[in-house]
């Protein structure tokens, strides 16, 4: 009888995915909120047969050569793999799994609930009718997500909407008006971060910037995944005052973020989903439980050969 499967996770994931993978296989964990280090990792890799990993584990050529011929799938709780050697992985015949990607409807609520607990957790009914009637509402990025977040503070009775993108949208529909970065971030009392990139350079939103912002203005980032944003910068914005408030997304890397630590001791910056308990809004445990049965999918049928090919 074939021994039971070998996994090694770099950080602490939901309940909900561990409980899947243990169906399958035995489990060695990274059981810190610090990124795992890289000499750690490539001790804990050895001889597995799949690897769960976050965005700020670099999965490359030597990490895979040491987990040894029976690597079969490399899963990471993040939409992106540029923090992994596709390459690598093709050659060798390894499976790359990733975080399920969110639809742009999905996206639009998630802004709005970070909305809501940036207002101290007014519901929509509340917001729309004391609150959005008489502001402007940026939008960085008018893709289908832009365009979806767009619409929804539309029907909430948003005063203004502005966007800005590399293009304007040529789609006489649009309930936005496009105005260069500049103007929006210097008009917007509620800017949302809908791009992934808009530029080859990150940190769109850095110091220079938040000093262009209303001293009232909201910071809302739902989707960029932490590319846009100078985190350094923004704490000192929001300690100071310089703006009112910020809510962040951390569905990636293992719910840690960059300067997470710093932020978290603000009164003014929130991280959504917040809580591990809350089921209606913990898009995370959904979304890792999807990478843990992709992981158990791949091992049972690689378990079902004697023989692995490659």
């Amino acid at each position: 009888m074939k021994p039971r499967s070998k996994i090694y996770v770099t950080a602490d994931v939901p309940q909900s995915c561990l409980d899947v993978l243990l169906k399958v296989a035995d489990i060695s964990i990274w059981e810190s909120s610090d990124p795992v280090p890289r000499g750690e990792l490539l001790n804990g890799v050895r001889g597995v047969e799949a690897l769960l990993c976050t965005s700020s584990d670099i999965i490359d050529k030597d990490v895979i050569e040491c987990a040894g011929p029976n690597l079969c799938v490399i899963a990471t709780m993040s939409e992106d793999v540029n923090h992994i050697d596709e390459a690598e992985c093709q050659k060798r015949k390894i499976k790359v799994v990733t975080f399920p990607k969110m639809s742009k409807d999905t996206v639009a609520n998630l802004t709005l609930a970070l909305l809501s607990q940036t207002m101290g957790g007014l519901d929509q009914p509340t917001y729309s009718k004391y609150v959005l009637g008489d502001k402007t509402v940026g939008i960085v990025g008018y893709g289908h997500v832009g365009q979806a977040v767009a619409e929804r503070f539309h029907g909430l009775g948003a005063g203004k909407l502005l966007y800005s993108d590399l293009t304007h949208t040529e789609n006489p529909e649009a309930v936005a008006e496009f105005v260069n970065f500049e103007r929006l971030v210097t008009e917007s009392d509620i800017i949302c971060i809908c791009c992934k990139d808009m530029t080859n350079s990150t940190h769109m939103f850095q110091k220079d910037v938040f000093r262009k912002m209303k001293k009232d203005a909201i910071l809302l980032d739902s989707y960029s995944k932490g590319h846009i944003i100078n985190y350094p910068d923004l704490y000192n914005a929001l300690r100071e005052n310089r703006i009112y408030a910020a809510g962040l997304d951390v569905r990636d890397v293992n719910q840690t973020h960059p300067f997470k630590t710093n932020l978290n001791a603000l009164y003014n910056c929130y991280f959504f989903p917040y809580r591990e308990c809350n089921h209606v809004w913990d898009l995370r445990s959904a979304a890792s439980a999807s990478v843990a049965r992709s992981i158990a999918a791949t091992l049972r049928v690689d378990n079902s050969s004697e023989v692995c090919e490659r």
